[in-house]
Formats: C-alpha cells, sequence, structure tokens
C-alpha cells in the first residue's frame, strides 16, 4: 500500500519553489562523500520540448535540459522542465525506500540554480508569472502532457545512490516493494501537480 500523501505537503506552490531556491545562496565547508551513481543522469536530453519528453528521462536528465533552457533563452521551457523535473523526483520519492535519499531533488535545484548563476532567480519568477497558477492554459497543457504520458519509466538510481544505504552495500533495488505506478501517478497529478 502506497504512503497517503498530504494535500499540504505536495501543494505546488511554482513562485515559493523557485524564490526558495534562488535565496538558498549560503553555504557551509562540508566533505562531501559521494556513492557511484550519485544525481547521474544517463541521457544527455537537450532544451527538449514537452512534446518531445520520454518516460526514460530521469529528474537527472531535465536537470541537464533545465541548464541546456536556460542558457538558450527558453526561460518558459526551462520551467516546464523543472516542473516536470520535479513531478518526476516527487514519484521517485513515494518507490525510493531509503528516505535519505529523497532529498536528490532539492540538491539538484541547488546545483541547477549555482550552474545558471544570479540571474536564474529572477528569470523563473518571470517565467513562473508567465506560466501560471493551477488551471491556466499552460498549466492545463502541461497536465494533459504528463497525463497522456503516464508513469515514469526511468530509473531511480540517480536519488537511490543519493542515499545513505548506497554506502551499505545492501542488495536489491531498494525500492518498495508494494508501490504502484498507476496509482501513484495519478495521485501526484491530482494533488502535487493539482490537475484538475
Amino acid at each position: 500500500m502506497i504512503r497517503a500523501i498530504k494535500k499540504k505537503e505536495f501543494a505546488m506552490r511554482w513562485l515559493a519553489v523557485v524564490c526558495a531556491i534562488w535565496a538558498s545562496q549560503g553555504a557551509a565547508q562540508v566533505t562531501n562523500y559521494e556513492a557511484d551513481g550519485n544525481l547521474e543522469s544517463t541521457f544527455d536530453v537537450g532544451c527538449v520540448p514537452l512534446s518531445k519528453l520520454s518516460n526514460d528521462y530521469s529528474p537527472a536528465d531535465l536537470a541537464g535540459g533545465v541548464i541546456r533552457c536556460f542558457k538558450d533563452g527558453q526561460d518558459d521551457r526551462a520551467f516546464e522542465l523543472i516542473v516536470t523535473m520535479q513531478l518526476r523526483t516527487a514519484y521517485d520519492t513515494l518507490r525510493v525506500e531509503d528516505t535519505t535519499a529523497h532529498q536528490a531533488g532539492q540538491v539538484m535545484m541547488l546545483e541547477i540554480q549555482y550552474a545558471a548563476g544570479e540571474a536564474f532567480g529572477p528569470r523563473m519568477q518571470e517565467a513562473v508569472a508567465r506560466f501560471g497558477d493551477s488551471g491556466s492554459p499552460r498549466h492545463n497543457a502541461l497536465c494533459a502532457q504528463m497525463a497522456e504520458l503516464g508513469p515514469p519509466t526511468h530509473s531511480p538510481r540517480y536519488m537511490v545512490q543519493h542515499g545513505m544505504a548506497a554506502f551499505t552495500e545492501r542488495e536489491g533495488d531498494r525500492l518498495l516493494d508494494d508501490f504502484d505506478p498507476e496509482e501513484s501517478w495519478e495521485i501526484l497529478l491530482e494533488e502535487y501537480l493539482q490537475c484538475g
């Protein structure tokens, strides 16, 4: 049985997400240990339009696309890829057993912001305004595209290898046995993406 998804926890707040990422400029000195495959991209998707998305593209793959779109001045497409990346990351948090791995999406957003530079926050705020809130034409188009694509088929290895369990050398794929892809995707579209 999948874990219940609380609407308050997954309610999409486009502007708040981008502003939080943009505002997180401070960093402490830390020693970083990484497992092989941590946040690893397996496809160079480029600045892919939603109509050309594959279910095989992981959030790590899409992160590279966000950076490419941003650098190419295609901010609206970059933002749509961010939303898709976050949706697929939420999907992976429902199926990856190791909760210490669930911060993978936040770390990828920080890496995107770092790679894009100071202009990222203000430009994404403008893209958010153009995108609109739940029920806007662009939001509805994104919802329709995600519903048509159905549950992702990408490997969650980028996330699995981000968690502490990657260092325990435990066997298995580290995914929840009772995970239901179809049901989880439907819940995410309704409660996370707020599709009508």
